[in-house]
């Protein structure tokens, strides 16, 4: 056995013997006490961790059986999983169950008392909620057990863990849910209850309880005072919850507990929660008077052991049941006190120590302990040694010690004890001298310490407020002189007095450095002073009076005398007189003092307004307000202080009289009124403490309301002052903080209602600053406002400013977000009545929207609009004459800081308001129906004006952010409409006005579409729109027979508004074609020239028709389209011709030609003359222009879509053929002179741009003349021409590219690129000129422009020869070309924040414009494509770029990235090239052997020599092209190694010099190789090239000038022991 196990056993062993043996002895050994309390020394305690387990095997469930005998473990988190695992079964088992069996019942209850007592808090708690369980799901089977566990399950609740003593509490209110069943429990088992206690108490100890072995010693300890803590609360208890009738049913059993030393020896436990137990239990068993207690032991334990031990956690319960043990036998004090230390002795011990972190009360208890002590304790009889005296002043100091150990919050209440114990022990005393030594001793020095703090007395400070320590010592002031000491306070009082007076004589200089610590430390004193007095003279003797009068005079006196020689610079005795004044007035009541008083006021306060004692003589003044010196003294003391020149003293001054009523009385107001506002002017200027007097002015509740409101307004119009706003808003936030009730009425005012309307404007500032402070004075004034008013005043304060903010706007006004904010916010408050009311009050009202609306639809709309407009041509009929062509007035009108109009403004604020709230739903019909009217009116217009720029202008500013504004605006009108129209019924819909407000809205645009004013077309295009959207949901038969009847009355009149806009609307099918061959029949037998405008009119109401119903051409008869299609064929050929018949012309032969189209004549020739002449002369773009290319161009896709058919018009064809190429290089020259406007300034100019893209892309490129004219376009302001010029040279200049090689070849000249290309890319565009550009929406046209002209320079390699392509690349290196490119892409890429685009998601080897769903996505396509292309046709110049490139993480960032997506795909297309150029070999024997290995990525060639392989390898890293191609040697032949490596070499610096061609150095490779064995032949020895050791026949004879290799030669001299030639016999010489 080894030693470690031997020390094991044996340990083991020494543990339970040792238990054992203690139990024998304890229990039944001689002297044993445990025969006398009836305990049988056999018997085992439950508690005990040596009690044998219970029998587990009559238990049915296996898991059960672990989980109880995993129970006995060591381990607690064991323990803890089987005790969850136990209750888990338990709760699965409930009492409808049948509950759980009685096996485990019968175990639980012999486990349960032990795990309710153990060290692990967590198993304690899960016991007794598993205790809880087990006996609600046993029910009444638990009866017969609660007496062995009721004992441990009630000691649980008082556990000092409170989280296992509520599991203990929640576990028996789960069996006993009722007080009444819980005060049972306690009566029944009141026996077993207390059985286990008292053994819990008397017989277990720390060794019995743990296992010394596994468990520390402090745990141990713990435990074990657990056990014994919780056991005594049980028993006090017990005794509360029983009477004592019940208690003496179980007398024996209480007479052998209490009367047992050892539960009270407890009550010097080192364990606080034991102790608090103890003394609890004797608190509650004192009263009783219970027989069987032994006063002398608890003197001995309670008394003389418990005084001189640490209380910390049960001071408190201590002095309670001291004070008890004490007032019921005084006699464990003195006759029952048996320690050698006397019990003085111990209770200063106690004192010393103070509460030890106990409450309040236990200061309480001090007191009334010493009251109930014996005096024999405290004043022992005289001796005539003084020792009475001394032991008083003991215990003091000690109570003193223990008092200087307090926190804060118990020194009150420590220092009223101490002060009381003073005057309590001091009673004591039998010598009076002595008392007065002891007062003297024990209590002045509070007084000196108080009054005039020093360091040597810092023992004595109290430590808590003036106002609290004040009480405590004017009444011990009160209690001395009680007890006959007023000539001690007498004596003590003259000589605080004097120390005063000498301290406000020696008051600090105004230069010294401890000026104002000087200046403060005396005015506390004083008015310490002064406040002791205030308290202690309360209710006192005259003769008291009279000495605080006496001792205080002279110091006020000195004061005054002080403040007169020093001109008021010492503040300090300035202090004291307004102590004096206003703690104790009644001191100035006596005549000659009041004389004195009146004097200084009048003469001397006046004169020392400015100096530093100005807050103090002011208060002094003001004290005497009412009284007759007050007035005269008042007025002088102003006069003097307006008079007085500016300063810091006067600002302050001026404060305190601001802030003082009586002066606002005064004559001299109205000056000080001025002066307090030219301090705010001031203030707003940049002086900053000027504030302070303006706020005390707002702050005082005596100044003049006309003064605060010159004040609020002078501030309110600083805030139109650039330079005066921060200031300014600095000073409201100050006036919301200060003087919030001035805000109220004043924002009522005018002012106060510009005030708000700039608060609001400053909050979106542009300075930062600005706004946040705008904000915040914002906020506070509303709160303001609506603080105890309700919201009534800040509601109307809001719909004034809303009303005036709508109708008028100027730089200044609020955006319309802001508008819509404030309206929101009104519209959440209040109930729906008031906000019915406010709903009224916040949207514009009809007569706001009419005077808002004035001159602009009076505007003549632009005829270029005819191109997008649902009326169409309608646009020509408007009467210029009556129209405001130049939008008179109205382009002058003031706008807000954004260009919006103020009709615009309004409309967009009901828009977006009735988007984001209910506001639509309070509105009457007649409200909706000229809200809806305007918004549509005012949407069509906006509509225009976002289409092209300038055409009514509603805004003035246009740029990206103001477009996207607008669209917003647009679409959500157009889905407001539309929504009404969905939630409409459409029995609401085409009947009366009266039925809907949408109806009503119809009516009124109908009726008001007649005429041919630019009004009436306005609201017969709102009529269509809203028309359309009808038809599209309902379909066109809504509200048909009222439209048909309409279209009758109007096929009789000349108004084409009303015509035209009910056929766009309603497409009536049979009244329009009727109509439609009226027109026909009526415009063949016009004579257009002479009746232009009923021409016009009569093709513009055709057009109706024809481009809005489909087909009905179809069902005209052709003759008569014949007919009219020569008729308008023969206008267009005369030479004056108008714009707008021509327009409307071309559209309507547009529709009919098609019918026509097997008609054969010379019509077809004769349009596509027309057109040929049309675009041949250039014709400008300009807006009255526009509308006759653009209907030209729908003319010529028509006619080519008849073209070319087996079935078709072969004179069309012919005329086709004869024109296309004139016609193809006319639409050129059109796109070439066509207006430098962006496409986002005019729609119509973009939608011409883009028929004339798709036309120029349908055409064949050999009728291009020169390309290189096309190049400019790339840079044009327009999506539409760069896509045109691009699609047109990308097909053209690959195409040319053969052409270029076969001309580059035969003139041995360079190949160069195209200037005017080489320019477009000569700059590139910066990060910092593309920083804020929104890609989202749309991409940089010059970015573009700039990109697709690369495309173009990479265009030109293919198709290319190698030579040309060699030009290509030395025409780009000569400039820094690609350098702007690449470092474009990896920023734009985002490879310079190290954050990549993902490549994978686009087609990197193709590119196709406008595919992507986004201008970002795309551009990122065009980008990574270019890159792929740089890498593929520039890999030297872009490797070189890369190599420079200075940013590390762009470095490695492009790396990664090209290695991942772009690598591979250049890797395959240069492997590709290397297999396409395999087969264009030599036939001969000159071809290199060479197979490409793609998954590999290299290149094997190969050179055969009799039969021998020289061969090489090309590998391509993954990072190909930044990385370089490296040549390896497979095998080498016929070389040595040093050539051999030399080739290496060459063919490497062949492929990283010729610009990364593989094919160069697979040509340099076999160079080298034809070069080494041109003109070699056989050994004549061996009759091979290649020897054995790999090398060509290098030895030549002399003679006969053979070769042979040296190895040959070198066998042939040794076989033939000659040097002889092998073919010449002559001696080898060598040649």
């Amino acid at each position: 056995m080894s030693k470690r196990q031997f020390k094991s056993q044996a340990s083991s062993s020494r543990a339970i013997s040792g238990t054992f043996a203690f139990r024998n002895q304890g229990f039944g050994g001689s002297g044993s006490s445990a025969e006398g309390h009836g305990l049988s020394s056999s018997t085992l305690s439950p508690l005990s961790y040596v009690t044998e387990p219970p029998d587990l095997s009559e238990i049915a469930e296996p898991s059960v059986t672990v989980a109880l005998k995993n129970l006995s473990k060591k381990d607690s988190t064991t323990k803890a999983k089987a005790l969850e695992e136990l209750d888990n079964y338990v709760l699965a088992r409930g009492p409808e169950t049948g509950g759980v069996e009685d096996a485990l019942l019968e175990a639980w209850v012999g486990f349960h008392e032990m795990y309710i007592s153990v060290i692990s808090r967590r198993v304690r708690q899960l016991a007794h909620t598993l205790q809880g369980h087990i006996a609600v799901s046993c029910g009444k089977r638990i009866a017969r057990h609660m007496p062995k566990l009721v004992g441990a399950w009630s000691a649980g609740l008082y556990d000092n863990d409170r989280p296992v003593a509520k599991a203990a509490r929640d576990s028996f209110r789960q069996v006993f849910p009722t007080q009444e069943k819980i005060s049972a429990i306690w009566r029944v088992y009141q026996f077993p209850i207390l059985e286990y206690s008292r053994d819990a108490i008397l017989r277990e100890t720390v060794q019995t309880l743990s296992d010394e072995r596994t468990v520390s010693p402090d745990d141990a300890e713990a435990k074990y005072a657990r056990v014994v803590g919780t056991s005594i609360s049980v028993i006090t208890n017990m005794l509360a919850e029983t009477s004592a009738k019940e208690n003496t049913k179980e007398r024996e059993l209480y007479d052998s507990l209490f009367s047992d030393m050892k539960l009270w020896e407890f009550s010097s436990h080192p364990d606080a929660f034991v102790r608090r137990a103890v003394y609890k239990l004797l608190t509650a068993v004192l009263p009783r008077q219970h027989t069987a207690l032994d006063y002398a032991i608890l003197s001995t334990t309670t008394v003389a052991e418990a005084l001189n031990i640490n209380q910390s956690g049960s001071a408190y319960d201590y002095s309670e049941v001291l004070c008890l043990l004490t007032k019921t036998k005084p006699e464990v004090w003195t006759g029952m006190y048996s320690a050698k230390k006397p019990a003085v002795k111990g209770l200063r011990q106690f004192l010393r120590k103070g509460s030890q972190g106990g409450p309040t009360e236990y200061w309480r208890n001090i007191e009334r302990l010493i009251s109930y002590i014996p005096s024999s304790v405290i004043a022992p009889p005289l001796d005539g040694n003084g020792e009475q005296l001394s032991v008083a002043k003991e215990i003091l100091e000690s109570l003193h010690d223990g008092i200087l150990k307090e926190p804060r919050g118990n020194l009150l209440a420590a220092w009223k004890c101490y002060v009381d114990v003073a005057v309590q022990v001091a009673t004591e005393l039998a010598h009076t001298e002595d008392r007065w030594k002891f007062l003297k001793a024990v209590v002045l020095p509070l007084f000196a310490q108080f009054i005039t703090p020093r360091e040597t007395l810092s023992r004595w400070a109290i430590g808590i407020s003036q106002a609290k320590v004040v009480s405590p010592l004017a009444k011990v002031f009160q209690d001395i002189n009680k007890l006959g000491g007023y000539h001690l306070l007498e004596e003590e009082w003259w000589r605080y007095s004097e120390v005063l007076v000498e301290h406000v004589k020696t008051l600090q200089p105004e230069q010294s450095k401890d000026y104002d610590k000087s200046q403060q430390s005396v005015a506390a004193e004083v008015n310490k002073w002064f406040t002791l007095i205030a308290e202690t003279g309360r209710g006192e003797s005259k003769t008291v009076t009279e000495l605080f009068t006496k001792t205080s005079m002279p110091l006020i006196e000195c004061a005054m005398d002080v403040l007169r020689a020093r001109v008021g610079k010492p503040y300090g005795a300035a202090a004291a007189i307004e102590a004096a004044v206003r703690f104790v007035p009644s001191l100035l009541i006596d005549r000659g003092n009041k004389e004195i008083m009146a004097r200084f006021l009048k003469n001397d306060i006046p004169s020392l307004l400015l100096s530093p004692s100005s807050p103090q003589l002011i208060a002094i003044l003001c004290a005497f307000e009412g009284q007759q010196v007050f007035e005269e003294a008042r007025d002088a003391t102003l006069q003097a202080l307006i008079g007085a020149p500016d300063s810091p003293t006067k600002n302050t001054a001026l404060q305190t009289v601001i802030l003082s009523p009586g002066f606002q009385n005064s004559p001299l107001s109205a000056e000080l009124n001025g002066t307090i506002l030219k301090s705010l002017h001031q203030a707003i200027k940049g002086d900053e403490n000027r504030w302070d007097l303006v706020i005390a002015a707002l702050d005082s509740p005596s100044t003049p309301s006309e003064l605060t409101g010159q004040l609020l307004t002078a501030m309110t119009e600083s805030l139109s002052v650039e330079g005066d706003i921060l200031q300014a808003l600095h000073g409201l936030l100050l006036t919301t903080q200060h003087n919030a009730n001035a805000l109220k009425p004043f924002s009522t005012t005018d002012e106060g209602s510009k005030l708000l309307s700039r608060l609001l404007f400053l909050t979106e500032f542009s300075a930062e600053d600005v706004a946040q402070q705008a904000v915040a004075v914002n906020e506070a004034l509303e709160s303001v406002l609506t603080n105890g008013q309700g919201p009534n005043l800040v509601s109307r304060s809001k719909i004034e400013l809303i009303n005036r903010e709508l109708d008028n706007a100027g730089p200044d006004s609020l955006s319309v977000d802001s508008l819509i904010d404030q309206a929101s916010k009104l519209l959440r408050q209040g109930s729906r009545e008031d906000k019915l009311v406010v709903a009224t009050q916040i949207l514009p009202s009809s007569a706001q929207w009419s005077n808002a609306m004035k001159n602009i639809l009076d505007i003549a709309p632009n005829v270029a609009l005819a191109i997008t407009n649902p009326l169409g041509g309608a646009v020509y009929m408007v009467n210029h004459q009556d129209a405001d062509t130049d939008s008179q007035g109205f382009s002058k009108i003031i706008r807000d800081s954004n260009g919006y109009a103020p009709v615009l403004r309004m409309a967009i604020y009901a828009s977006e308001l009735i988007e984001t709230s209910e506001i639509f739903e309070l509105l009457s019909t007649e409200q909706r129906t000229y809200t809806v009217s305007y918004l549509i009116l005012l949407l069509n217009l906006a509509n225009d004006n976002l289409g092209l720029h300038g055409a009514n202008d509603l805004w003035s500013v246009y740029n990206p952010d103001v477009d996207d504004d607008m669209s917003q605006f647009v679409a959500r009108t157009q889905a407001l409409v539309a929504g009404w129209l969905k939630s409409a019924p459409s029995s609401d819909l085409g009947s009366s006005a009266e039925s809907g407000f949408l109806e009503a809205a119809r009516h009124e645009f109908l009726g008001r579409s007649q005429g041919l004013t630019a009004t009436a077309y306005n609201y017969a295009r709102a009529f269509s729109v809203l028309q359309a959207e009808l038809s599209e949901l309902y379909g066109t038969d809504i509200g048909l027979p009222m439209g048909e009847s309409l279209l009758k009355s109007a096929r009789k009149n000349s108004d084409v508004f009303f015509a035209t806009t009910l056929l766009t609307g309603y497409k009536p099918r049979k009244e329009s074609v009727r109509l439609c061959n009226e027109l026909v029949s009526s415009l063949t037998g016009l004579k257009i020239v002479q009746n232009d405008v009923e021409a016009l009119r009569q093709l513009v109401i055709l057009n109706a028709i024809l481009q809005n119903q489909d087909d009905i051409a179809d069902g005209m008869p052709q003759q008569r389209i014949v007919f009219l299609s020569k008729h308008l064929i023969s206008y267009l050929g005369q030479d004056i011709r108008s714009p707008p018949i021509t327009a409307e012309i071309l559209k309507s032969l547009r529709v009919v030609l098609p019918v026509i189209k097997g008609i054969y004549g010379s019509h077809w020739s004769e349009i596509l003359r027309f057109n040929e002449a049309l675009w041949s002369r250039k014709p400008s773009t300009e807006d009255q222009e526009l509308p006759v290319i653009h209907a030209s161009l729908r003319l010529y896709a028509t006619l080519r879509s008849l073209v070319g058919h087996d079935d078709g018009n072969e004179d069309l064809d012919d005329a086709w053929k004869e024109s296309i190429s004139t016609l193809s290089v006319s639409l050129v020259d059109i796109l070439k002179h066509s207006q430098a406007i962006p496409d986002e300034a005019s729609q119509p100019l973009r939608m011409v741009r883009d028929l004339l893209a798709r036309e120029i892309a349908k055409n064949p490129i050999e009728h291009l003349e020169d390309p290189s004219e096309l190049y400019p376009l790339l840079q044009e302001d327009s999506h539409s021409v760069q896509n045109t010029a691009y699609s047109v040279l990308h097909r053209h200049i690959p195409s040319a590219q053969e052409q270029i090689s076969l001309d580059v070849a035969f003139s041995k000249e360079n190949a160069r690129l195209p200037d005017e290309l080489l320019s477009l890319i000569l700059g590139s565009p910066t990060p910092a000129s593309l920083a804020d550009a929104n890609f989202r929406r749309i991409v940089t046209l010059q970015l573009r422009g700039y990109l697709l002209s690369w495309k173009l320079i990479f265009d030109h390699f293919t198709n290319s020869s190698y030579k040309v392509k060699a030009d290509y690349v030395e025409n780009i290196s000569q400039g820094t070309y690609l350098v702007g490119l690449l470092e474009l892409i990896v920023h734009f890429l985002g490879h310079s924040r190290n954050r990549p685009v993902d490549a994978s998601k686009f087609e990197v080897t193709s590119y196709t414009p406008d595919m992507e769903e986004s201008p970002e996505k795309d551009t990122q396509w065009l980008m990574i494509h270019l890159y792929y292309l740089a890498l593929r046709h520039l890999p030297a110049l872009s490797k070189a770029w890369w190599m420079a490139c200075q940013n590390r993480q762009t470095v490695l960032a492009v790396e990664a990235w090209t290695e991942k997506y772009i690598s591979p795909l250049i890797i395959a297309a240069e492997l590709d090239t290397v297999n396409d150029w395999i087969p264009t070999q030599p036939a001969d024997t000159q071809a290199l052997t060479i197979k490409v290995n793609q998954r590999a990525k290299e290149i094997n060639a190969g050179y055969e020599v009799d039969d021998q392989m020289m061969r090489i390898a090309i590998k391509l890293p993954p990072s190909y092209p930044l990385h370089q191609a490296t040549v390896e040697g497979i095998n080498r032949v016929g070389v040595d190694e040093k050539r051999w490596n030399a080739w290496l070499l060459n063919t490497q610096g062949v492929i990283t010099f010729s610009n990364g061609s593989l094919i160069d150095g697979l040509l340099a490779f076999r160079r080298n190789v034809l070069g080494a064995l041109k003109g070699q032949s056989e050994c004549a020895i061996c009759y091979s090239i290649i020897s054995a050791d790999k090398q060509l026949p290098n030895k030549r004879c002399g003679t006969c000038k053979n070769t042979f290799h040296s190895l040959c030669l070198y066998k042939w001299f040794r076989s033939s022991n000659s040097s002889s030639c092998p073919l010449c016999r002559n001696a080898f010489n060598y040649a």
